[in-house]
């Protein structure tokens, strides 16, 4: 066999992501380079990790955009809880300022659809949302306008959805992405899925999905054994599974049958992306990293190296790969193409730094990670400038980074409850999902 039932227990703290372990290899100078770029850094040792931003008072305040959204007319069941997706929706992105309902003053009743600019105005609504739902049968149709207070009574963005009632939530978060798009020109990231892991007791987890807002969480393993470390791809969600003799790949709906497997060895930390798995394997003796059709065939090894290699992470800039190495002594992301090539460090800040999250915008060349200093806390890398901004800071432990879709939010566990959502930033954080959480994903 190629690894012992020992070796697999030595790196359990590994592949269950609670708190990755990367022992240091000692001899190895952090300063030394696999390929691409110079460390920014003086005699051999890494900076620290930024501290918390220091507020600058003579700065401009930041504008957010105050927005109106009244219930919804025609059905009062309906049109109050379609409202209430689009105000958390709002809320959630840290750029609106969402009115209060009990400070509107205009005659909601008389204007149905359209709107009076005065009354609005008067409350400070620089927009307004209106929306009528109708029934027929057991279908909706949702009509729904946007009205932007500097261009009168017209409506500047209008749609109409046809579904059913279970519809009506994905409707909205349509609406708010349009939104978005239509007052900065680019689409919100509102309507995906969160993907995470979650201890259910001695010796079960179990992998579980919910909507980016907190909404619907439902279990999506098996619901035996010991079940992490999620990502999207296709057929549903893939995650790894610990058993007494090694750890296997394997999805939803799979009825956790293999689909990428070795004899003896870990198996885990899937990301796909471009048609291919990207995991981490022992199968060769050491956390390596490795490639592999979506079937489990064509299994190619992209790294040899005598560190540890785990946590691989596509979706970068120009199909760039980011995991996490201690091959320069300290636990470090790097980067490497998607066949194992231009080997280099991204990360220069930080002795202990893991579970990086490529923002899906690749123009915008960031990376979201876990970085040790003093606690974990999260943190951002714009790799080309080496600008670093942390997230959280004495707020207890804060790990595993997801981005949303547009990169305008960024969701986390901490220990302060549960999954919470942030602005890049640090700004506007909220409990989205209570209870323990680990290794989160965002479906793109």
């Amino acid at each position: 066999m190629k690894n012992t039932r020992s070796a697999l227990a030595a790196l359990f703290a590994l592949a269950s992501a609670v708190a990755v372990v990367l022992p240091p290899l000692g001899s190895t100078s952090t300063a030394q380079q696999t390929g691409g770029g110079t460390a920014p850094m003086s005699g051999g040792a890494d900076e620290a990790l930024p501290g918390q931003a220091v507020i600058d008072v003579t700065a401009p305040e930041r504008s957010l955009y105050r927005i109106a959204v009244p219930n919804l007319i025609g059905d009062s069941e309906l049109g109050g809880s379609g409202a209430e997706v689009l105000r958390n929706d709002f809320r959630l992105v840290s750029l609106f300022e969402v009115l209060d309902a009990r400070s509107f003053v205009a005659d909601l009743g008389a204007e149905g659809l359209a709107i009076t600019p005065g009354p609005w105005a008067t409350v400070g609504a620089q927009g307004v949302i209106k929306g009528q739902i109708t029934r027929t049968g057991g279908q909706i149709r949702v009509e729904m306008r946007l009205y932007e207070l500097a261009s009168g009574a017209t409506a500047s963005l209008s749609r109409t959805y046809n579904g059913g009632p279970g519809e009506l939530r994905s409707f909205m978060h349509d609406f708010a992405n349009l939104v978005l798009e239509r007052l900065t020109n680019r689409r919100g990231g509102f309507g995906g899925r969160l993907a995470f892991a979650r201890r259910v007791r001695q010796g079960r987890k179990d992998v579980y999905v919910a909507g980016f807002d907190g909404h619907g969480v439902s279990r999506v393993s098996s619901g035996e054994g010991v079940a992490m470390l999620p990502a999207f791809g296709p057929g549903g969600v893939w995650y790894s599974i610990l058993t007494d003799v090694g750890m296997f790949i394997t999805r939803s709906g799979n009825a956790d049958r293999p689909i990428i497997d070795a004899e003896d060895s870990l198996n885990m930390g899937v990301s796909i992306c471009g048609g291919r798995a990207f995991f981490s394997s022992t199968r060769d003796g050491n956390a390596e990293i490795y490639s592999a059709n979506v079937d489990g065939t064509d299994v190619q090894r992209l790294t040899n190296h005598p560190g540890i290699d785990v946590s691989p992470t596509c979706g970068g800039p120009g199909g760039l790969i980011a995991f996490v190495s201690n091959r320069h002594g300290s636990p470090q992301i790097f980067g490497m193409d998607a066949r194992g090539g231009g080997v280099r460090r991204l990360t220069f800040r930080g002795n202990y730094n893991q579970t990086p999250a490529w923002c899906p915008r690749g123009e915008d060349n960031l990376l979201a990670f876990t970085g040790r200093s003093g606690g974990l806390d999260i943190f951002t890398v714009q790799i080309a400038s080496q600008q670093y901004t942390r997230i959280t800071q004495g707020q207890g432990v804060n790990k595993d980074p997801a981005w949303s879709p547009d990169c305008r939010m960024i969701a986390f566990y901490s220990s302060r409850g549960g999954i919470f959502m942030s602005s890049p930033e640090g700004l506007n954080q909220q409990m989205i999902v209570p209870g323990v959480a680990e290794t989160l994903r965002w479906s793109r």
